[in-house]
């Protein structure tokens, strides 16, 4: 018989050892030898392939070679995950033996190596769990795939096929599928596997009642194997004839003795079926107790081998593999379809490119464009933001001008006590006037090209406050009345900087256009959801040809106050556009020689109302 058939064997059945322990012993000292690598993989094969019905040995080296594998030895992984799932099996841990034999297959077939012998396999194992449909399915995928061991993997699918029927009580077709595989072991002259199946042919006549052959099979089976794990299978088998034929306590003493076995070999299936062979005889004596001492042992072993859970997973583990391989024939169709687009592809591609790079200059073009309309805005928000600048600095400064026409009066009057109060008065000034331009040049570093609007709660009366302190000094050098006349508390919803701003500028052209001994006063009030603030002097007034353009910057052209201020005409343009852009409305009304009113409307804080009232 040559090794390729012992493998197989081996394999499929778990049988006994084959060659003599010293093959095993020098083998291994072969390892420390300082082999190559190819060649200390194929002498872990050949140790596995002798230690094959010892499983602790067979976990050991197989998971070394598996760890000695590198990312181009998926044949020598497929042998270690087969030597696994087999042992596996053999100790009924189905679940664990499916992933296994499962990726076996997988590793077979990157390599394009048979996987016909796996597939018995995993046909056996769902016929230990009942589910015979996949059990046809795996014999028959097996059966198809034979011309890899020839007759010899015919004789072995055929005892394995009738081992599935055996173990779900279908006895006839176990019958003739195991007496297949006995006549092709005969016609083969293989006389090891011809013994084995007899004895399973055997294991099918005590069922059937065929004690006598029964006994005669079984025996010569149990001879052959020992007490390997096929071997025990046999003896229990042996122990049930006993059973039927009145020898009892043969019987007792032989599973006892297998059931001893099969719990240091690991042997679930061992351990379940002797158990229940242990409690039929003890009830046929008539010793219930140890019968159902014996039962009870008998159920939680068979619980833990066909347990529910483990069955389920069973399937998801095939169904991933399943899964995975329909994954692989759509990635070959899809990378075929791939070939037949890469024609089509580099054809479109030249035309794809020229209409990308026509969108990119056309693109470019249109940006520089943009670009350039942006600069320009920019320029002009620039030279309008300069002009605020300094709109804003003129007043301050033109308090200055009144402050020297009264140290001139006083001089000339010889009043120099009242010079220490104007001194202070300047101090103030200049600290205002310090103030104002910090902010401005904040403001202007904050600016990246536009104006900012950030609406926030402003208080009217403070700001009104402030702008009558800042103006006070230009109104006392022209003895004007500046005042306020603010109705309540009174608080918007704007920007702060653009309505001070606004603010500024028109108290600022009141004064600017009243005749000394004249009067400005600030007044505001509300009106619905809008405060309605006002800037009334009693100044030259304005002439009506020069109302329909007042916000428009018609040239630049200074107009000078009553006492020669000078201004660049920018005011009441930003003026007009601050009121705007907070979203409020500006209205001017004039008469020659009587005075100007100015009317902003702004909107107010929309919680005011809820806050006074709390």
């Amino acid at each position: 018989m040559s090794r390729e058939t012992v493998f197989v064997l081996c394999m499929l059945l778990g049988t006994t050892k084959l060659f003599a322990s010293e093959n095993v012993d020098s083998l291994k000292n072969i390892l420390h030898t300082g082999l190559s690598h190819q060649e200390e993989l194929e002498t872990l094969g050949l140790i596995l392939l002798e230690y094959r019905s010892t499983p602790d040995s067979i976990f050991k080296y197989a998971e070394k070679l598996s760890s000695q594998c590198l990312k181009d030895d998926e044949h020598y992984l497929a042998m270690a995950n087969s030597y696994i799932g087999q042992a596996l099996k053999n100790q009924g841990k189905y679940e664990e033996s499916v992933g296994y034999l499962y990726e076996a297959m997988r590793l077979k077939q990157l390599v394009g190596e048979n996987t016909g012998m796996l597939e018995g396999v995993l046909g056996s194992v769902y016929g230990r769990i009942g589910d015979m449909d996949k059990t046809r399915q795996y014999f028959h995928l097996a059966l198809n795939k034979r011309d890899s061991a020839h007759l010899n993997f015919i004789m072995i699918t055929n005892n394995n096929f009738g081992e599935a029927f055996y173990q779900n009580g279908f006895y006839d077709s176990a019958h003739y599928y195991f007496s297949k595989a006995v006549e092709l072991a005969s016609e083969n002259e293989v006389d090891y596997a011809y013994r084995f199946f007899r004895g399973n042919v055997g294991m099918v006549n005590l069922k059937l009642g065929n004690v006598d052959s029964a006994e005669v099979q079984l025996t010569g089976a149990v001879e052959l194997l020992g007490d390997t794990n096929a071997g025990l299978t046999f003896q229990s088998l042996l122990a049930e004839l006993y059973k039927h034929i009145g020898k009892s306590n043969e019987a007792i003493k032989i599973v006892r003795s297998v059931i001893k076995k099969a719990e240091i070999n690991g042997s679930q299936e061992q351990v379940r079926d002797g158990y229940k062979i242990l409690s039929e005889i003890y009830e046929e004596v008539g010793d219930y107790k140890q019968s159902l001492l014996a039962y009870r042992e008998f159920i939680e072993v068979e619980n833990s081998i066909r347990d529910i859970e483990t069955v389920r997973k069973i399937g998801e583990i095939q169904t991933e593999y399943e899964v995975g391989q329909k994954q692989a024939e759509l990635d070959l169709v899809n990378a075929e379809r791939d070939k037949e687009r890469l024609v089509t592809i580099g054809i479109s591609l030249l035309a794809v490119v020229l209409l990308i790079l026509g969108l990119v200059i056309l693109k470019y073009y249109r940006q520089k464009e943009k670009t350039n309309k942006e600069l320009e805005r920019l320029n002009q928000t620039k030279d309008k933001f300069f002009s605020i600048i300094s709109h804003d600095l003129r007043g301050p400064v033109s308090s200055f001008f009144g402050i020297s026409r009264m140290i001139k009066s006083l001089v000339n009057r010889q009043q120099t006590e009242q010079l220490l109060a104007i001194a202070d008065d300047i101090d103030e000034s200049v600290d205002r006037l310090s103030a104002l331009l910090d902010n401005l040049l904040n403001w202007a570093m904050q600016q990246q090209g536009h104006f900012p609007n950030v609406p926030e709660k402003v208080d009217l009366n403070e700001v009104t406050e402030d702008l009558i302190r800042t103006l006070d000094t230009m109104a006392k050098g022209k003895q004007i009345d500046l005042k306020a006349q603010i109705e309540g508390p009174i608080h918007l919803w704007v920007d702060k900087n653009t309505t001070m701003t606004i603010l500024r500028n028109l108290a600022n052209n009141a004064l600017k256009f009243t005749p000394d001994g004249g009067s400005v006063t600030i007044s505001a009030a509300k009106q619905a959801d809008l405060a309605v603030i006002k800037v009334i002097d009693s100044g030259v007034g304005i002439p009506q040809e020069k109302l329909k353009n007042l916000f428009q910057l018609q040239d630049k052209k200074s107009t000078y106050g009553t006492s020669g201020e000078k201004g660049l005409g920018l005011g009441l343009q930003l003026v007009y556009e601050f009121v705007e852009m907070n979203g409020g409305k500006i209205e001017v009304t004039s008469e020659e020689g009587v005075g100007t009113t100015f009317t902003v409307s702004l909107p107010l804080y929309d919680l005011e109302e809820e806050v006074i009232t709390t």
